[in-house]
């Protein structure tokens, strides 16, 4: 009996260890740590660096493009299958010269037309015209034939507008820019056909400045145009300032003309830096690459910050508008960490890792 006892006590004493082994082992699984998500990768680019973060800062530039004063895309009027082949690119033609027609066969009809309708009416209005003092006819029916003439008349004067029409002729003396037709092609009226310059007329730098920048900018005010692979900026001056700003890019067009820019060609792209003034930046505002922006409306946009703990911060900032492909900000301050690849995948507060893949 005795032996049976202390088999049982020994027996439930290990079920009771047992039992807390079991316990414990509870509380150590749900103490564990759980999994950690891991950072995202992401690309900066460092308020204050150059565009490959590694440079000094940029100055205010402004996107240009350089063009003659007189430019104009040639088109006809009418529609129709062109006869003659627009001439090259870099050719100087007259002013009057031809540029390209199309098949005037409609329009010679038409005009045939109109003169025999013309006629028609002449030979009615002055038989009415010498009736109509005897009574012959009334005076009313005198004056009919009268207004049908003044009306086929100007028939013909149309008809020989339009004749005239099927022929594109140079506006001024100047040179081709480019061709944007070809022999054989039936054109729609409008359509153009060729883009020609007045060489003659002076070289302007047209200016995108953002509508911010635009207050204190007055006619006059000095400026230098940098194209690239010229060593030297071109010298040059505010001639024109635009009425409306786009409201796609929030800018203001601003022509300047240029001093000794030689023989540029027309269309090239260029950036332009003012003397002070409304075109210079505020030691406040910095430039940043446009993919960095979330969202951009009126005066504010937003975009990520990383901040000392490693995390995206959502930042507001003002806007001031684009110069290329960057976006000119105010509000951030210099070495500020700004997200660009990667901003579209993280979220605020979350943890980033920067990555130059």
């Amino acid at each position: 009996m005795r032996r049976s006892i202390a088999i049982g006590a020994a027996l439930g004493a290990g079920l009771v260890m047992l039992g807390l082994g079991l316990r414990g082992g509870g509380q150590n699984a749900a103490a564990a740590p759980q999994a950690v998500a891991p950072a995202t990768p992401v690309r900066i680019f460092v308020v204050g660096a150059g565009a490959d973060g590694t440079g000094p800062a940029a100055g205010a530039s402004y996107a240009a493009l350089i063009h003659r004063e007189r430019e104009a895309t040639l088109s006809f009027r009418l529609g129709g299958r062109m006869i003659s082949s627009p001439p090259r690119e870099g050719q100087r033609l007259g002013a009057g010269a031809l540029v390209a027609a199309i098949d005037a066969t409609p329009w010679r009809a038409a005009l045939a037309r109109a003169e025999a309708d013309a006629a028609r009416s002449a030979r009615a209005a002055q038989r009415y015209g010498a009736l109509a003092p005897d009574g012959a006819v009334s005076q009313a029916q005198a004056r009919d034939a009268a207004d049908a003439l003044s009306a086929a008349r100007a028939g013909v004067t149309a008809a020989r507008y339009d004749l005239s029409s099927t022929r594109l002729t140079m506006p001024f003396a100047g040179v081709v820019l480019n061709r944007r037709a070809e022999l054989g092609e039936t054109l729609a009226a409008g359509q153009p056909v060729a883009s020609v310059a007045d060489l003659s007329s002076p070289l302007l730098a047209t200016v995108q400045v953002p509508v911010a920048r635009i207050a204190g900018l007055q006619r006059g005010t000095g400026a230098q145009v940098l194209v690239p692979g010229r060593a030297q900026p071109i010298a040059a001056r505010v001639m024109r300032i635009g009425a409306a700003s786009d409201a796609r890019s929030g800018t203001v067009a601003v022509d300047l003309a240029l001093e000794g820019a030689g023989g540029l060609p027309s269309g090239t792209s260029a950036s332009a830096v003012f003397a002070g003034g409304a075109g210079s930046a505020t030691a406040s505002d910095v430039t940043v690459p446009a993919e960095a922006l979330l969202e951009a409306g009126g005066a504010r946009a937003t975009l990520y910050v990383i901040d000392s703990k490693g995390r995206a911060r959502r930042t507001q900032v003002g806007f001031l508008g684009f110069s290329d492909r960057m976006a000119r900000v105010s509000g951030l301050a210099p070495g500020a960490r700004v997200i660009t690849a990667g901003a579209g995948f993280v979220g605020d507060g979350e943890a980033v890792v920067v990555t130059a893949e």
